[in-house]
């Protein structure tokens, strides 16, 4: 094994030799310039001598030289793809961050060659490997892929980075950037009438501002989503009202039955989380209210106690200004004058 490789180091250093020399000039040969092209090739041929030696990183610095010939050759497409396999030497590597930068830079010189597809292609493999790693980074890249796809006819590859960057940002429980990413999409099944995918997506949307605590903009999704002909009665449509109106109800209980649909018990795994996190709190601990306390050291008579129809005392921290009725009554009534014995007596002899 050890003189196999030695065989492969040794041809390749017989490749860089002759790259050296290709890239050098001669007035008495009359070359006056550097033959890029042959000494790219001679590069990729030492690069997959060095991957076959597993000498990854003589590997990866021979294909970034490759691309360089191949850059300062015009040939952009070439380039692009000697980037891209020092991306993936360096991701075998474990080299995190210098793939992503080769990652990046092979996207560019493929769009800049005109090949959006291949662009939108190198994007999609490098953010899905990106996904566990980096998901800030992923997310990038695939809105950057959106970029490409949209000056082509990938309308699904669109629909599947949205797809990607939705669930990305619930997993970074990133409600709002979420339900963007869906709205677009949804924007774009409209387009072509598609009712049922529509359909699906406006549950996932209702789910998703629900979660951010946000009934409004789950029934405005609602409301839009009406508009496609057969949404109100379908299981979609039943499904997001059911939600709906059970969140705004707060009633818990009733919104976790609401939750079992099987339309919903359908859904992504992402969803299914997402929906396990959704919960309708105490009243009390939404408006950050502490419960009223009775005071036994508070004794009121009949007539000192607050009608039934006045406002019930509600103790609450600053700066949440609550009206304190029962109090003010209480303050009333020891203020008023109490009939002392003496103008009894002045009573009854008037009387006599």
């Amino acid at each position: 094994m050890s003189s196999s490789n030695d065989q492969r180091l040794s041809e390749a250093q017989e490749c860089l030799k002759r790259a050296d020399n290709h890239l050098k000039t001669s007035l008495i040969k009359l070359k006056l310039k550097p033959d890029f092209d042959s000494a790219a090739m001679e590069y990729e041929r030492a690069a997959v001598c060095y991957k076959n030696a597993n000498e990854q990183g003589l590997c990866k610095d021979t294909y970034l030289k490759a691309a360089d010939c191949h850059a300062s050759n015009r040939n952009m497409f070439h380039a692009a793809k000697a980037k891209e396999n020092a991306a993936v030497v360096a991701r075998d590597m474990g080299d995190t961050l210098s793939a992503i930068l080769y990652y990046e830079q092979a996207c560019d010189l493929y769009a800049e060659s005109g090949t959006m597809d291949t662009a939108a292609m190198t994007i999609d493999k490098a953010a899905k490997w990106m996904e566990m790693a980096d998901p800030e980074k992923s997310i990038a890249f695939y809105k950057k892929g959106l970029a490409f796809v949209q000056q082509t006819d990938r309308s699904r590859m669109a629909g599947d980075f949205l797809t990607r960057i939705t669930k990305l940002n619930l997993k970074l429980e990133r409600y709002t950037e979420a339900a963007a990413s869906v709205e677009e999409e949804i924007e774009k099944y409209m387009e072509v009438k598609e009712a049922g995918r529509v359909g699906q997506l406006t549950t996932a949307l209702c789910l998703i501002w629900l979660a951010n605590g946000d009934p409004i903009a789950a029934k405005r999704a609602y409301g839009k989503a009406l508009k496609l002909t057969g949404f109100e009665h379908s299981e979609d449509g039943l499904a997001c009202a059911s939600i709906i109106s059970n969140f705004e109800s707060g009633d818990d209980d009733a919104f976790q039955a609401s939750l079992c649909r099987p339309t919903l018990r359908a859904m992504d795994n992402e969803y299914l989380r997402l929906m396990k996190k959704i919960k309708i709190e105490d009243e009390f601990s939404n408006m950050n209210i502490s419960k009223p306390v009775q005071n036994e050291n508070a004794k009121f008579d009949e007539s000192q106690k607050a009608p039934p129809n006045e406002e019930a005392v509600i103790r609450c921290p600053e700066p949440v200004a609550v009206p304190v009725v029962a109090d003010e009554l209480v303050r009333e009534i020891h203020a008023a004058p109490v009939p002392t014995k003496v103008e009894s007596d002045e009573d009854e002899d008037d009387l006599k």
